[in-house]
């Protein structure tokens, strides 16, 4: 009882003065890809009270794949719980396009504007969940089940270590979890997990508020991936022990039959921390020009 009291005193503390204060949260992906090289992502996310902002920095370090991609990335997005508008800004073109959470809801819960933000992404505009898009998605999934039957992974280990490390100043255990393919193949996740999810928690759950109030979805790319998500989706009856808490690094590399490196991700929590709320944080530079929408 005494330690559920203090843990209700703490997050009171943490988030008593929400108006005043804003949570500011640094992260990192790593992305090595044999002949595309590495791409690497900074994101700093502001959440205060009613409101909500990111800011990408994408770097590509391969000339081509650069060109391939429409170069490097500076940009971001900003939801406002109070004047309930969305805005998405390119500073590499100085340019910034809003709208409002009402047309949004209006238009199925997709926004408007074309998705600047992951570059991994189709353009989501006059997206209407029409009945070719079901049916892809439904061959995909047939596709996807063929293939797991036939070359899927499967779980080989999983090691969660009890000694507790230091990194970025979380306290955290980590786990690694071993998946393979029939073909010999393998994927290896290394995890670094915390407990100390105040903070964390706050900035996901505002934007993730944010976006629910005009029924969007959150993007996969704000998803941490997560092998507690992988053991679940490979098989739903696997027993194993989950760590409570919050990934604060994660590594993922893939192998090839041979043992080469296929493909790794690295994707980390750098730095979070309360600050004073400085509404200047949660607005577009005034040298950016408003335009309709981007090209």
């Amino acid at each position: 009882m005494t330690r559920i009291i203090f843990i209700l005193f703490f997050y009171q503390s943490v988030f008593s003065q929400n108006e005043k204060d804003q949570i500011e949260m640094e992260t990192t992906t790593l992305m090595n890809v044999p002949m595309m090289g590495t791409i690497t992502t900074s994101v700093k996310s502001y959440a205060s009270d009613k409101s909500f902002k990111k800011d990408n920095n994408i770097e590509i370090d391969k000339f081509y794949t650069r060109m391939m991609m429409g170069g490097n990335k500076r940009n971001g997005i900003i939801l406002n719980g109070e004047t309930k508008m969305r805005t998405v800004f390119d500073l590499e073109e100085r340019e910034y396009t809003i709208e409002n959470f009402q047309s949004i809801i209006e238009n199925n819960g997709i926004p408007k504007t074309k998705d600047i933000t992951n570059p991994f992404s189709r353009d989501n505009r006059n997206n209407n969940n029409s009945d070719n898009d079901s049916k892809e998605e439904d061959d995909t999934e047939e596709s996807d089940e063929d293939d797991n039957e036939d070359n899927g992974f499967k779980i080989l280990d999983r090691n969660i270590f009890t000694d507790k490390d230091k990194l970025n100043g979380f306290s955290v255990k980590k786990i690694i979890t071993s998946f393979g393919r029939k073909s010999g193949s393998k994927m290896i996740t290394t995890e670094w997990i915390t407990t100390d999810t105040a903070l964390i928690s706050f900035v996901l759950e505002k934007e993730m508020e944010l976006v629910e109030s005009y029924k969007g979805k959150r993007s996969n790319a704000s998803m941490v991936m997560s092998s507690d998500r992988m053991i679940k989706s490979i098989d739903p009856n696997y027993e194993y022990e989950e760590v409570p808490g919050k990934v604060v690094k994660s590594k993922m590399e893939n192998f090839n039959d041979d043992g080469k490196s296929a493909f790794s991700m690295v994707w980390e929590i750098k730095s979070i921390k309360k600050k004073s709320y400085n509404s200047n944080d949660f607005v577009v530079g005034k040298k950016l020009k408003k335009v309709e929408n981007f090209e």
